[in-house]
């Protein structure tokens, strides 16, 4: 148990200042081992640095084994805007992705060759390659 909670104690009536305090959101990542990357875990609310590390010691280092831990107040994270950053092109370039033939194109394929064609254009085809 940290020691903010064993310090603090449960008061009965009307709290005296805002649920959300001083409390701020943390963004955690972990790393489950030596030269991996970090890896998103979660958030955790603190008062400050060492708050948020405590407290993401003891919730994500208990999930599971890692072997460092990072903490970054959550207004230091930038992102894209779903609506006005384009990340990905709305043009089709598809043809650049190296996908190889897709089932259908690979089964019309086998249609229109016979066996021997087949063959016969691969001998052609090590011929002129070797």
């Amino acid at each position: 148990m940290s020691n903010v909670r064993e310090q603090s104690h449960p008061s009965n009536g009307d709290l005296t200042s805002p649920a959300e305090g001083d409390l701020k959101p943390y963004v955690v990542f972990t790393q489950l081992n030596r030269g991996d990357p970090h890896m998103y875990a979660g958030c955790v609310d603190a008062a400050d640095e060492q708050m948020a590390l405590q407290f993401a010691r003891e919730h994500y280092g208990q999930d599971q084994k890692c072997v460092n831990i990072w903490v970054v107040p959550k207004e230091a994270v930038t992102a894209t805007n779903y609506d006005t950053d384009l990340i990905w092109r709305h043009t089709d370039q598809t043809y650049r992705l190296a996908r190889g033939y897709s089932k259908p194109v690979k089964d019309k394929w086998r249609k229109l060759r016979r066996a021997e064609d087949l063959k016969e254009y691969e001998k052609d085809d090590l011929k002129e390659t070797f």
